[in-house]
């Protein structure tokens, strides 16, 4: 069990995340959707030890959580030059025996040869997902690992995502794409103001659909296909 207790972090006077409680159990991904990803990449950055927390705390199995247990794709990815797509995969291979990087490229239909840094955006961030799935890592942070991705890519991450599931990780994975969590998620939990608003397990994702709406309507005067409220 992660058990994340009354979590706040500030940044530049601005309040991320506000006393954000509660406990994901091992072994299922937990969707993060909402009106607020700001929410989101905060509690990603605490997890993973990137910022320190303003009040609060993160723990698996009532120990605090260790930056050796994550693996996380941040929203902001950076290559250094001169690196292809197969350079990097290998590379994580190597330090994660057990790992396919010929799948991934496979079924993410990566360009093995090509430098990274002169891929496009979507390319590259497919290639930063395929190299945060590979790490064999008990817990996974996905922020917006679906960001530009077409339909058949869409899909290879998604499956991608069980099979590691299937493996015993415990993934947690946002986006501001509600339908694309639908398919893979155990439960959702939707965010706004800089804190959860609303949780919805399997079977219930037409609600968390109208609720979302209903939020975007609320926070902003519009929906989240962009029509006037």
């Amino acid at each position: 069990m992660i058990t994340i207790d009354s979590l706040s972090v500030r940044r530049d006077g601005r309040t991320l995340s506000d006393g954000v409680t509660m406990h994901l159990a091992e072994g299922a991904v937990h969707g993060f959707s909402g009106t607020d990803d700001a929410v989101w990449t905060a509690l990603f950055d605490a997890l993973f030890g990137l910022v320190r927390p303003d009040a609060g705390g993160v723990t698996r199995f009532g120990r605090p959580l260790r930056r050796s247990e994550t693996a996380y794709l941040e929203r902001r990815i950076r290559f250094f030059d001169g690196l292809t797509v197969r350079d990097l995969l290998d590379l994580t291979a190597r330090r994660h025996p057990g790992s396919d990087p010929e799948t991934c490229i496979r079924l993410l239909g990566l360009p093995p040869d090509r430098q990274l840094t002169a891929l496009p955006a979507a390319v590259q961030r497919k290639t930063a997902l395929a190299a945060t799935l590979m790490q064999r890592k008990p817990v996974l942070l996905l922020d917006e690992p679906f960001d530009g991705l077409d339909a058949e890519s869409l899909e290879a991450a998604q499956r991608l995502i069980l099979r590691r599931q299937a493996e015993g990780a415990t993934v947690l994975v946002a986006s501001r794409l509600l339908p694309a969590l639908e398919p893979v998620c155990d439960d959702i939990r939707l965010t706004d103001g800089g804190r959860i608003a609303a949780e919805y397990r399997r079977g219930e994702y037409a609600r968390a659909g109208q609720e979302l709406e209903r939020l975007f309507a609320l926070r902003y005067g519009v929906t989240t296909s962009g029509k006037i409220s």
